[in-house]
């Protein structure tokens, strides 16, 4: 069973906004003392699902009900009848979805995921979040009560070990390590910048200008 201070965010979004707010809880995980990752779902390896604890799934849903595209594979694993119904006793999580009222079938990926995962076993933190793009404060709305309400529960479930407290604000985490090479540049892989850190996570990138943005005599140097 994986350590019980790791949150997994998965998200599945169409236009980015899912995947915006999954990487915000993502940074806010940290004021937790969390370690843990933020992917798309079909860039997450299923399999590992079942040894998680803790996990966040985001999702849009566009079109006539439709899932997101970058979350089809994920979705479809999930429907397979020959998964037992206890696969995921372990896991507790919390769904959130992203919608728009207008259309009938509002938030219907969310709902389905959420109701799909209670039958395989999984333990859900709170109810699902239902964000609405009609509303006058946006997905904010609904967005913000939910994620506190779901770090409450989390706190209940898992608190901060001792001698610690949260954090007033996220730490600055180097992702990457910039060393100048001679050596000509190679199309590389494309690396998820929020997985965690490994030693082989590493590639090639050309920088093409290092220009000053800011007057020489300014504090700050900074540079596109």
């Amino acid at each position: 069973m994986s350590s019980p201070r790791k949150l997994t965010i998965l998200y599945g979004s169409q236009s980015g906004t899912a995947q915006d707010l999954a990487e915000q809880i993502w940074r806010d995980s940290k004021l937790y003392h969390l370690r843990g990752s933020v992917a798309a779902m079909d860039e997450y390896d299923i399999g590992q699902l079942i040894e998680e604890r803790f996990v966040v799934l985001v999702c849009s849903t566009y079109g006539q009900g439709e899932e997101p595209d970058n979350m089809k594979r994920f979705w479809r694993f999930l429907l397979r009848k020959s998964l037992p119904v206890d696969s995921l006793r372990g896991m507790w999580f919390g769904v959130l979805g992203l919608g728009d009222s207008r259309y009938p079938k509002f938030n219907y990926v969310a709902k389905r995921l959420h109701k799909r995962l209670i039958q395989l076993g999984g333990q859900a933190m709170l109810p699902v979040g239902l964000c609405d793009e009609q509303h006058d404060l946006g997905y904010g709305a609904v967005f913000m009560p939910w994620i506190n309400d779901f770090w409450k529960r989390l706190e209940e479930l898992s608190p901060i070990p001792d001698g610690l407290k949260k954090l007033d604000e996220s730490p600055r985490e180097y992702r990457w390590t910039v060393r100048r090479s001679e050596e000509p540049v190679e199309e590389q892989e494309e690396v998820n910048m929020y997985a965690e850190v490994k030693v082989d996570n590493v590639f090639v990138s050309e920088v093409e200008e290092n220009r000053r943005t800011t007057p020489e005599d300014h504090f700050q140097d900074v540079r596109l």
